[in-house]
């Protein structure tokens, strides 16, 4: 809901008549904060006085004037300091960091997860960073502790400004927004709009941060946080048109969104407008924010394989390529072996991530309660309803089509298939629902290899795999009209279907694979991750693309494995393409003449 400080100057959120607007406001001249506190003390005092019967802290007593003052001290664009101190309370005081919901979510947690994405941005440049991510998985919460971070290390709290962009109409209102904050942060307007500053308003302490009211010139720097940006329209229009104008210069900018469709439109609109890129370290201003991976989720839940990770240097990029180059190689690292002592901790917790995911308010629910509250559940799928309305899309429509999707889970289907037993009438638009899902991250869509060209056939069925346990839990329980948490555990109690969920969980952590040997703002992995059919019509569960090279992968999520269970690989080995393979299994760990065969649970804390 939006505060009503961003109403029109008419709505006044204290009292029900309307307010007579002043002379001097109808001839367009901005009045100072001094008339206003005069002149609205007859109307507000009682909501005044009421703050000061419950605390006469000095936080209280600005906090209220801010508000009571909002309404008939907004500037030409329609936005007051008032405004802004909502949304960016620690302008006020350094410290109501620490009271941000979010902040103390995050402290509260059972499972708190840092994400290391976070260590990647580099703050001292002109940047665009656009963040990108499932909901629910922590966007803004990362984006918080970075304000956090910021503030502690000396940062001045006016230079920090953070906007929610869930109301904001279009890219024209979006100018205005960091227009107006950027004339106020960087002039003397803290001492020319306020009079004398706070304590001209009434006598008390002053502000925690005096040197607000200092006049700020063009060359600080500011950091902008932009949240849920994909909710504006054409904001690429409106942040291009900020660029142009050099409004972004000494400006840190992080823009956050939910569609990774968004990502692509930033690429082609801000083209060679994405500040000093060249300048960064990993040369990406754009970054993903995924459900944690299992062996984050592991890293974060038990210390003593956290130790043994860390021990080992798993969490660094080039120790986990060189572990791949050996399996690549038909070895076994030892680090499998020695990790396969720890085997029945980590299956433990790779049986309760097929059911929490790695979404953090999912697992600390689950951790807390021993259980997952149903209010999780339907809060991310009212999300993807909304995304979907904005998209002009159809909810019957997509209840539909994710049902579909989950009766063919783990197998091939044209969109014509898809489309069979839907409201729609053409694959095509099958088609631009399936876009959909996979640009809110929901789904992976895995292409057949042609091995003939060497690539996929668009006109092969595809299969599509969910991208996080909790994910396909809400949105198969949404589809199906069932309890979420009961179906969940229902589901899981089938060995058959739970097979083709780890399936899901393999294709996405071989999705992510790849991106950390390619990383780039145009990763594209349909055409290094595939399925394949041989001539046998033996259907082999991954092909992957690494290093210029195959590795084709089956997934057995079972109790015993036979030879019959090789034969996909062994077939793809036939057709040229590669002399290895991996079977990834519940519990099996063997070297076989033509494959390796590991524990599922344990590959994926190599990724």
């Amino acid at each position: 809901m939006f505060h009503p400080l961003g109403a029109n100057a008419n709505s006044n959120p204290f009292l029900h008549e309307r307010i007579p607007l002043h002379e001097s406001e109808a001839s367009g001249r901005r009045r100072s904060a001094t008339d206003c506190f005069w002149n609205t003390i007859p109307l507000y005092g009682h909501s005044f006085r009421g703050c000061l019967g419950r605390s006469a802290s000095w936080q209280c007593t600005a906090n209220a004037f801010i508000n009571c003052l909002a309404v008939n001290c907004q500037g030409k664009n329609g936005l007051s300091q008032a405004d802004f101190v909502e949304n960016n309370p620690w302008w006020l005081n350094k410290k109501a960091i620490d009271k941000d919901p979010l902040i103390v979510d995050w402290e509260a947690s059972k499972f708190k997860w840092t994400p290391r994405l976070g260590d990647t941005f580099e703050w001292n440049l002109d940047v665009i960073y656009v963040l990108r991510g499932p909901r629910q998985v922590g966007k803004t919460t990362l984006m918080k502790l970075k304000i956090r971070d910021l503030l502690e290390s000396g940062v001045e709290a006016r230079h920090i400004f953070y906007w929610p962009c869930d109301l904001v109409e279009g890219p024209e209102r979006l100018v205005r927004i960091i227009t107006s904050y950027q004339d106020f942060s960087r002039k003397d307007t803290v001492a020319k709009d306020r009079g004398v500053g706070f304590k001209g308003w009434l006598s008390g302490p002053k502000l925690d941060d005096t040197k607000a009211e200092a006049p700020i010139d063009k060359t600080t720097r500011l950091y902008i946080v932009l949240d849920e940006i994909s909710s504006v329209k054409d904001w690429q229009k409106g942040v291009k048109s900020l660029y142009d104008a050099g409004r972004l210069t000494k400006c840190t900018l992080v823009l956050t969104g939910s569609h990774s469709i968004d990502l692509r439109k930033a690429t082609e609109t801000l083209a060679r407008r994405r500040g000093e890129v060249g300048k960064l370290k990993d040369h990406l201003p754009d970054k993903i924010l995924l459900p944690t991976k299992f062996s984050e989720y592991v890293d974060t839940r038990s210390e003593r394989i956290q130790t043994m990770i860390r021990d080992w240097d798993l969490l660094k990029r080039p120790r986990r390529h060189a572990l791949w180059s050996q399996i690549m190689k038909g070895e076994l690292p030892k680090e499998v072996e020695e990790l396969k002592l720890l085997s029945k901790e980590v299956q433990t917790l790779f049986k309760e991530y097929l059911l929490t995911g790695g979404v953090p308010k999912v697992v600390d629910s689950y951790i807390s309660s021993g259980s997952i509250s149903k209010d999780l559940y339907e809060d991310y799928v009212n999300l993807v309803l909304r995304d979907i309305a904005r998209w002009n899309g159809r909810e019957i429509v997509l209840r539909q089509v994710v049902r579909k999707l989950m009766e063919a889970l783990g197998t091939a289907i044209s969109l014509n298939g898809l489309r069979q037993e839907t409201d729609v009438s053409s694959h095509h638009t099958t088609g631009v629902y399936l876009d959909f899902l996979k640009d809110s991250f929901v789904i992976d869509i895995i292409q057949k290899l042609d091995l003939s060209k060497d690539a996929s056939n668009v006109r092969d069925p595809r299969k599509s795999h969910f991208e996080d346990p909790f994910i396909f839990h809400a949105l198969r329980s949404w589809a199906l009209g069932r309890d979420p948490y009961r179906e969940a555990l229902n589901f899981l109690s089938e060995p058959e279907k739970v097979s083709k969920l780890v399936e899901s969980v393999v294709a996405n952590h071989l999705v992510r694979l790849l991106f950390s040997y390619n990383p780039s703002t145009l990763f594209d992995y349909s055409d290094q991750l595939f399925y394949w059919k041989g001539p046998s019509s033996r259907q082999l569960d991954f092909a992957v693309r690494l290093v210029n090279k195959y590795l084709p992968v089956e997934v057995k999520y079972q109790n015993r494995i036979s030879s019959d269970d090789a034969k996909p690989i062994i077939d793809f080995q036939k057709a040229g393409k590669s002399t290895t393979g991996l079977i990834l299994t519940k519990d099996t760990l063997a070297t076989k003449s033509s494959h390796l065969e590991v524990p599922v649970h344990l590959a994926l804390l190599l990724i």
